[in-house]
């Protein structure tokens, strides 16, 4: 089933492919992001052509291509050069109608510079009024790779691409759909292990309960487990994942400055801004930027963050303590040393899903303004979770706490904290999962501006 963050995706894909001539599009994302049902809708009722390219050599990748054609009856050589290849395509065109050609794995073409893409640009600019359009669909589950080197490695012919579709991330209201008996604690604590990767999604089986879930997958070893799964990440990312995970293990434990993280690591701080810089590609880190710039005094500086929640989890839930794990049955070391940790890491969830809300009450129109501008606030003393603003001046500010019931206290240190961003809030939004003290509540029939969102608010929007 597609969901709506899909259907963007399948829709952005349509309209270049609705569009007369032929086009050439790049759709990427991560591989832990299903692209399933995004390419079974694209492709439905379509003429096509379905290779996926191979990490080989350029002669190899040619061979494998022309088997394709050879299985359909097309003579053609066993090595055929890339023009060859590409007119076999074009006469495939020819029997009407636009043909796609899904070209999966694309940044495999380029291990050798065959001259591949060059043919591929020649081909899409070349229209015969007497035969069909081509669409080439290339697929990527190498997102920095395409973000950072496929142009250099296109060169001129990169001017062929009519655009880019990024494959992103699901979002919590979609992972509700998706596990419709899971309560909203389950919920958001298997969106604090998977994020929006959809494909992690599959591991989960909703006919047991989330504990068993986590010790079959992360604290059993032997198939079907993930354990290893971070660790296999920063593998296929750099060559020096060692380095790496030390890197997010300080971030994980709180280290969240330049000048921390070099006092726990001992790595220069020159080498941490490249290795961050790194880490930063594909969004296992980021930089935290503080909403306005009024009161730098008071503002934290030079913050950084683990942004990938399954990165972010396994750093600060299980790494810690990994020999221990070994040592214990999943079920004792779920009870003793996972669940508390998880629970805190469901903080930053939380405020993930709250952002989430307010972004949808936005897009619906429910909010006292449509907002033009918005992000947080990371002070010294402390932080706000949300500031939005109109492009008339109006602002609000937001407030998420998921363990524990929020106050009246919690409500006048945020406003504390306004004061030293130097933002003057027209609304304050109270969010928190486990409800609200007594006198908030009371306080919030008479302030105005003052907006308490519980579990049924962002449940049911």
């Amino acid at each position: 089933m597609m969901n709506r963050t899909d259907t963007q995706t399948l829709a952005s894909l349509r309209r270049y492919r609705d569009n007369d001539g032929n086009a050439v599009v790049v759709c990427y994302g991560n591989k832990y992001i299903d692209r399933a049902p995004v390419l079974s809708g694209f492709l439905r009722d379509q003429r096509s052509v379905f290779y996926s390219a191979a990490c080989v050599t350029d002669r190899e990748q040619r061979r494998r291509f022309a088997a394709i054609f050879r299985e359909k009856g097309t003579a053609i050589s066993e090595y055929p050069t890339w023009p060859e290849l590409f007119s076999c395509i074009r006469a495939c065109s020819a029997e009407g109608g636009k043909l796609i050609v899904v070209l999966d794995h694309f940044e495999h073409f380029f291990y050798e510079d065959g001259g591949f893409f060059s043919a591929l640009a020649d081909v899409s600019a070349t229209r015969d009024a007497a035969q069909g359009d081509l669409f080439f669909l290339l697929l990527s589950d190498d997102e920095v790779w395409v973000e950072n080197t496929f142009v250099s490695k296109a060169g001129a012919s990169a001017a062929a691409v009519s655009g880019f579709v990024k494959r992103r991330e699901s979002r919590f209201t979609e992972l509700r759909k998706a596990f419709p008996k899971l309560s909203f604690a389950e919920a958001t604590a298997l969106y604090t292990v998977f994020g929006g990767e959809t494909a992690l999604w599959k591991l989960y089986d909703p006919a047991v309960s989330f504990k068993d879930n986590i010790c079959r997958l992360f604290l059993t070893d032997g198939p079907g487990g993930i354990s290893d799964l971070a660790m296999q990440r920063l593998s296929d990312l750099v060559r020096e994942p060692a380095v790496y995970a030390t890197i997010l293990a300080g971030l994980a434990s709180g280290r969240e400055k330049l000048g921390d993280l070099y006092h726990a690591t001992q790595i220069p701080r020159a080498k941490l801004s490249v290795y961050l810089k790194t880490l930063m590609g594909p969004r296992y880190v980021e930089k935290v930027f503080s909403f306005g710039t009024a009161a730098n005094e008071k503002t934290k500086k030079g913050v950084y963050r683990i942004s990938n929640p399954f990165m972010r989890f396994y750093f600060r839930v299980l790494y810690p303590n990994e020999s221990l794990r070994r040592q214990m049955t999943p079920d004792k070391f779920f009870d003793m040393y996972l669940s508390s940790p998880l629970i805190k890491a469901c903080t930053e969830s939380f405020r993930d899903i709250c952002r989430e809300y307010m972004e949808d009450q936005d897009e619906k129109g429910a909010l006292p303004f449509a907002i033009a501008e918005e992000g947080e606030w990371n002070g010294k003393a402390g932080s706000i979770d949300l500031i939005a603003e109109s492009e008339e001046g109006e602002s609000l500010i937001g407030l998420s706490v998921y363990d524990r019931i929020l106050t009246e206290e919690d409500y006048h240190f945020l406003l504390g904290y306004a004061r030293q961003a130097k933002i003057r809030p027209d609304h304050c939004y109270l969010f928190s999962a486990e409800g609200f003290g007594t006198e908030l509540i009371q306080a919030a029939k008479h302030v105005i501006g003052l907006h308490l969102v519980g579990i049924r608010e962002l449940e049911h929007g």
